[in-house]
Order: C-alpha cells, then sequence, then structure tokens
C-alpha cells in the first residue's frame, strides 16, 4: 500500500511538474510580440531634407516589422508597423518614440507601406528617436475591419510593437535602448496616442515608465466635442468620419450593438457606399466624395448628420441609455490623470478636430489630480490654423519638446577620458572597463558601478597602474560609473553594457 501511495504521488507530481512546464510555455509564448522584421527603406539626412523642407540630423533605417497583438474580440493575430531607427553609428543609445498615425485611405495607407503618415515617423527618428509606428488592427498586414478611434485597440497596437521592439533590441546589437519612451501622435494618431500613453500608465507601469507624451489635434471626446461639433448644423466637410466610426463600433462594440445592420443608422441612399467602403472596394477619401455629392444634391449642403436616419440622431443626443452614446463615451481617452509630463497640442482653426477637444481633456485631467497636462495652442487669432496646416508647428514643438526632457539620452558605449593633471584615464569599450591610475602617493580609487535604479551593480578597490574590468557579466543596460579619490573628488560616467 505504501509503495502504491508513493507511486501515485509521484506519478501525481510528475503531472503538475508537466502541467507548470506548460503553463510556462505557454506564458512565454504569450509574451513573445515579435513575428519578424526587415530593412525595408533607408533615408539619408539629404533625402528627409528634400522630402519635408527641413534640415536634420541623422539619416534613418526603415523596417517593416510584424507582431502580435490583440483585435477587437481580444483574440490574438498578426499586425504590422514601421520601426525607425536613425543612422547613429553602432553603441549608441536611443529613446524609444510610439508615434500613432493619423487617419489613412485604407489598407494600404499605412506606415509600412511608407504612405499613411510615415512620413511624420520618419522626422521624430531623423532626431535621434528608435519610433515605433504601428498600422493599427485591420489595416496593413492585420486581418479585418479597423476598429476606427476605437480606444483600446489603438493602445494595444502601440503597446505591443514597443514590446516588440525590445525584443529586436535583445536580438540585434546594433539596436540599443534606453528605457525612456515618448508618445505622440496626429489626428486619430493624437487620439491613439492618449489611449497608448493611458495603457502604459495604468497596465504596463511594471515595464514601461512614459517620458513625455505629446498627443496632436486628437478627437479625445468623441463623445462630447465631437459629437457636437460633426453632428451640429454648420457645414462639415470629412463626412466619412461618421461611416467609419459606424462600421468599427457595430464591430468593436458587439455587446452594444448585437443584432443590427447599417440600415438601422444610415438612410437608404448611403448604405451602399458605406458597404462598398467596408468591403473595401473604394476607399475612405472615394466615400467621403460620394457622401457629400450625395449631401449636396439632397440637402443642398454638407450637413453630416444628414446621412443617419433623424431618429438615429435624436436618440444619440437625447436618450442616455442610447447604445451610440455608450459606444463614443467607451472611447473617449481623457477621463485619467497622467503621471507623465503630456502636452496636447491644438489649434482653434481646425475644421476637422475640434480644438475643444484639448481644452476638455486637459481640464478633466486636471480635475483628476494630474499636475503634468498642459493643452498648448499653435495658431493665433490673426492666423487660424486648419487641421491640415496645424501638422508642422505642432510637430516640430514635440520634438523640440521631447529633445529637452531626454537630456544627455544617445550614450556611447565607448568612453575615452583624461583627467585634467593626465593622471588617470578611463576608457570602456566592447563592455571593457579601463583604468590607467598614475597617482603614487594615493591608495587607490573607489569604483562603484550603479544601474538606473541606484542599485550598485559592482563596487571595489581600483589600484595605482592599470586595471581591466570585463563588465560583459552585468545585465545589458545603462550604467553609471562612478570613481571617487582625486582628493575626494567624485567622478561619473554613463555607459552601455550591450
Amino acid at each position: 500500500m505504501l509503495f502504491l501511495y508513493l507511486k501515485k504521488d509521484i506519478k501525481m507530481k510528475k503531472s503538475c511538474l508537466s502541467l507548470l512546464i506548460l503553463l510556462l510555455i505557454t506564458l512565454s509564448v504569450q509574451s513573445q510580440k515579435l513575428e519578424s522584421y526587415q530593412l525595408i527603406e533607408s533615408y539619408s539626412p539629404s533625402d528627409i531634407a528634400d522630402l519635408i523642407g527641413l534640415n536634420v540630423p541623422y539619416g534613418v533605417d526603415l523596417y517593416k516589422v510584424r507582431y502580435n497583438t490583440a483585435d477587437a474580440r481580444g483574440s490574438e493575430h498578426v499586425a504590422s508597423g514601421l520601426l525607425c531607427i536613425p543612422q547613429v553609428g553602432g553603441g549608441t543609445i536611443l529613446p524609444m518614440a510610439c508615434y500613432q498615425h493619423g487617419t489613412v485611405a485604407g489598407r494600404e495607407d499605412v506606415p509600412s507601406k511608407l504612405a499613411g503618415g510615415f512620413t511624420l515617423a520618419l522626422v521624430f527618428s531623423s532626431f535621434g528617436y528608435a519610433v515605433c509606428a504601428p498600422d493599427y488592427v485591420g489595416l496593413g498586414d492585420s486581418p479585418g475591419i479597423h476598429p476606427y478611434v476605437h480606444a483600446e485597440t489603438e493602445a494595444s497596437a502601440g503597446v505591443d510593437m514597443i514590446y516588440a521592439l525590445q525584443e529586436i533590441d535583445n536580438q540585434d546589437d546594433n539596436i540599443l535602448l534606453n528605457d525612456q519612451l515618448f508618445i505622440t501622435g496626429y489626428s486619430q494618431g493624437g487620439h491613439a496616442a492618449m489611449a497608448a500613453h493611458r495603457s502604459f500608465e495604468l497596465e504596463h507601469a511594471d515595464d514601461f515608465t512614459v517620458t513625455g507624451s505629446a498627443p496632436m489635434s486628437g478627437p479625445y471626446s468623441l463623445s462630447e466635442a465631437m459629437r457636437d461639433f460633426t453632428l451640429g448644423d454648420d457645414e462639415y466637410f470629412t463626412v466619412a468620419y461618421l461611416g467609419w466610426s459606424t462600421l468599427s463600433f457595430i464591430e468593436a462594440e458587439s455587446d452594444l450593438f448585437p443584432d443590427v445592420e447599417l440600415a438601422d443608422f444610415f438612410k437608404p441612399a448611403y448604405i451602399a457606399d458605406v458597404e462598398a467602403f467596408r468591403d473595401e472596394t473604394i476607399d475612405l477619401w472615394e466615400l467621403n466624395r460620394r457622401m457629400i455629392a450625395e449631401l449636396q444634391v439632397t440637402e443642398g449642403k454638407v450637413i453630416p448628420k444628414k446621412v443617419f436616419l433623424d431618429s438615429v440622431v435624436d436618440d444619440l443626443f437625447n436618450n442616455p441609455d442610447n447604445a451610440l452614446a455608450k459606444a463614443l463615451k467607451r472611447n473617449d481617452t481623457y477621463d485619467w490623470a497622467p503621471k507623465a509630463p503630456t502636452k496636447l497640442f491644438y489649434c482653434m482653426g481646425d475644421d476637422q478636430v475640434t480644438y475643444k477637444n484639448a481644452l476638455i481633456a486637459a481640464a478633466k485631467m486636471e480635475e483628476n489630480g494630474s499636475t503634468s497636462v498642459e493643452a498648448v495652442r499653435k495658431d493665433t487669432d490673426s492666423n487660424l490654423l486648419d487641421h491640415g496646416g496645424c501638422v508642422l508647428p505642432a510637430t516640430l514643438d514635440a520634438i523640440i519638446w521631447f529633445n529637452s526632457l531626454r537630456g544627455n539620452l544617445m550614450i556611447s558605449t565607448s568612453v575615452n577620458d583624461i583627467d585634467d593633471t593626465g593622471n588617470v584615464s578611463v576608457t570602456f569599450t566592447d563592455n571593457i572597463l579601463t583604468i590607467d591610475y598614475a597617482i603614487g602617493d594615493h591608495q587607490g580609487l573607489e569604483m562603484n558601478i550603479i544601474n538606473l535604479s541606484g542599485i550598485s551593480a559592482l563596487n571595489h578597490m581600483v589600484s595605482t597602474g592599470r586595471s581591466t574590468h570585463d563588465l560583459s557579466q552585468l545585465t545589458k543596460g545603462i550604467y553609471i560609473v562612478t570613481l571617487k579619490g582625486f582628493n575626494n573628488e567624485l567622478r561619473s560616467y554613463k555607459i552601455a553594457i550591450h
């Protein structure tokens, strides 16, 4: 009996061990985001200057990345995006940036295809940032319908691509990253940038700390500012946004719309065109052209709310239990309190995304307790800028501001320093730290190597003469080397172990 009990116990332990191993393998697979990446194009500084009319510090290498993220139903599937790496030379540590693109024409009009706003990602990278520009769920290589202005998938597409970038960093010795993370995006990308920032701080704080966030001209307040702006009595000329948003919420918020058809929302004259866009036989701007033409014929002017059934608009504004109102509210992105410095760039003359989005968001975030948010206007009363005109001044201001936050980020993996007397020299290359110490009347130097969390990784005395220290056993990352002993003077160097 005892033998049988022990045998049974061993079998149970083996079974539990197998389950544990299977669980660990499953978790490991789930944690892996990267599928593949490949170089697709390179731009020199002069190429970029010709493209944007602005001199930039660095050329940029462009990679197409395929990675895993969740769709609107929570199922993991492949997504794609563009990775921009500045040509700064080997051994230079780069800050990370997540750039979220604005509204695009359709599946092929995305950053990984060198379209759909890739230029702004290129510009940010040319100033020394490793930039991830996700295509979003349902665009590029990602199958299915793109859930337009759906905060959850906009956020996860950005967050998971940053995780994929870290995997690339671990695989590629030519790409070295520090722990700083910047977030930005324009238009829909502003909405997506805000969603990603919220996700990084509230759901991924153990892995990332946001250094700075610059959402630009985004529709953060879908349920108030954008509803009133697009469904009022004034003309509004990007009507197709309403078609894509409706398709998005039917797809992404299925619990609110269990059994609905386009005929439950749109007047008959618009249904075939919205279906053609959904089926990818026309792009967004062709849909926009057709909807505008129909409104001009039937209404005499472009009043977007007229594409909807009158009952739909009336219920949206007057019934708090309206499903569309709930969907819009779910996808507002401003009701939280950012910790990282955050600037919301906007223009008063914006004809597509009302400036009130930035003001509403900043006020609510301050009410929630944030002390790091500022709404920043980029036009003047005498020079109002529309949605397209606001792009360049907002982007340049965001870059300048990011540069001020990042400090001396691009830290070389090689150091060559000789003190003023010529008696002490420090070199660091290929993870080897060499110290020449020729002052004979001192006992030695105290060397301390500290990681960015303030924890000492290595501490000991350095004797007179030459000493060589192989630091490759330290975990990859940025460290501060301090040397104390120059008449109690403390010297420090930033190094990167790779």
